[in-house]
């Protein structure tokens, strides 16, 4: 029986998974959590509109039905592609027949990766919830504080990078600071908040039309959010972010500017492109290794347009279907055809019932594409239960401004100027 490898628990691996596991095969999906994340919702988990468990569901739990898929806790540290081994954090070993590779991304802070010392990410769940701890104990620290600059410094928050994630979150957290938090606080007020969103380009959410793109920045400033465009940073210190025309105090700073492949990447020693995406063949497999198959973010693949298919969550899915046809499923009609990505349309949610969105050649955006947005989202949720908690919390938060995930409980959490 052919063992096939899975590293990684995430849209790909899980969808290649999902299809392939009925087949004549023997599968171990490996993976350094438990558990299968709900990535598009992973924003809301960081401003307390949902909870972790809201938007994760345990990998085993998924494939308990099926004795021929093994589920390993565990990091892969190096691939021995000349004996088909993986060396595992915690020295196992294990051999494989084919191996998939669905690692997703990392932080990339162009060649400043101190950067990293005073700023957050938004990757897992565990950045979510230092993310969330910090802006709420930012709230209580500028309760308590005496001295004017320190409690402003509290007050003002700075995000970096105007892709999707960056404008999810300054547009979350303004929600969070001008509606659910108003007349809770004595000693400071709301109006003093500062959400900026800092971006170095001409506009956000570049990946749209110039038209979407303006809605979008209308959309946030209304909710409050202070956008600095055409605005470099150059530097990022301990509770101080740099720019070009500006140095903006604060305590709380997020990095949300850009992605580089999983350094598990660079084990595999086959050509990269500038962002550490593997060039992979036709079929998703490495130069000289028809073996191994790289598929979502850490894949450079091109699509129609010659241009490599963008890091999101419908792409890692397709893909992982198709090589489990592919690979597994001895379908000849597929097994021939080269992977060909159906492009559904695009959307990004800006807050205060509003989005943008992409639809074929429809573009939408207000009120009509944040619904459109919600429903896909409950739909590609996994279980019903998910998707009944997420709806009811999307109530309580959205339309009666009462986020019920405002706990901090977490208090040895990473210090990165929050302190």
């Amino acid at each position: 029986m052919e063992h096939i490898v899975i590293i990684g628990g995430g849209f790909g691996g899980l969808s290649f998974l999902k299809k392939a596991r009925k087949s004549n095969h023997k599968f171990t999906l490996i993976d350094k959590t438990n558990h299968h994340l709900f990535q598009p919702l992973l924003y809301q988990v960081a401003t307390a509109v949902l909870s972790p468990a809201d938007i994760s569901v345990p990998i085993r739990n998924l494939f308990k039905n099926n004795k021929n898929v093994k589920v390993v806790l565990d990091e892969v540290v190096f691939i021995n592609q000349e004996n088909k081994s993986l060396l595992l954090k915690s020295d196992n070993e294990i051999k494989y027949d084919k191996l998939l590779i669905s690692v997703g991304s990392s932080y990339s802070y162009f060649g400043n990766d101190q950067w990293g010392n005073y700023s957050r990410g938004l990757k897992n769940l565990n950045d979510a919830l230092d993310i969330r701890d910090s802006i709420l104990k930012a709230f209580e620290k500028a309760e308590n504080e005496k001295n004017t600059e320190l409690k402003q410094s509290y007050l003002n928050f700075v995000i970096i990078g105007g892709g999707p994630t960056g404008v999810e979150l300054a547009g979350s957290i303004a929600e969070l600071a001008y509606k659910n938090i108003n007349n809770e606080y004595r000693n400071f007020n709301t109006n003093d908040i500062n959400v900026y969103l800092v971006e170095a380009g001409t506009e956000i959410l570049p990946e749209y039309s110039t038209g979407l793109s303006a809605k979008a920045s209308k959309y946030l400033e209304r909710l409050g959010v202070i956008l600095k465009l055409n605005e470099k940073v150059i530097n990022i210190e301990d509770k101080k972010v740099i720019t070009e025309k500006k140095t903006y105090e604060t305590n709380n700073i997020i990095w949300a500017a850009g992605n580089i492949a999983n350094p598990l990447i660079a084990k595999l020693n086959t050509d990269v492109d500038n962002f550490g995406r593997v060039m992979v063949k036709d079929d998703f497999s490495i130069n000289k290794n028809n073996s191994i198959f790289v598929i979502g973010d850490a894949a450079h693949y091109k699509g129609n347009n010659d241009r490599p298919l963008p890091g999101i969550a419908p792409v890692a899915i397709q893909q992982g279907k198709y090589l489990a046809k592919k690979l597994t499923l001895n379908i000849n009609k597929e097994s021939n055809k080269n992977f060909k990505y159906k492009d559904k349309g695009m959307m990004a949610t800006i807050g205060g019932f509003k989005a943008i969105g992409v639809v074929g050649k429809l573009q939408i955006s207000g009120l009509l594409a944040w619904l459109f947005w919600s429903l896909i989202h409950l739909v590609y949720l996994i279980g019903y239960k998910s998707k009944l908690i997420v709806f009811i919390e999307w109530i309580f938060a959205y339309f009666l401004n009462k986020r019920g995930t405002r706990l901090i409980y977490r208090d040895n959490i990473k210090n990165k100027s929050n302190s």
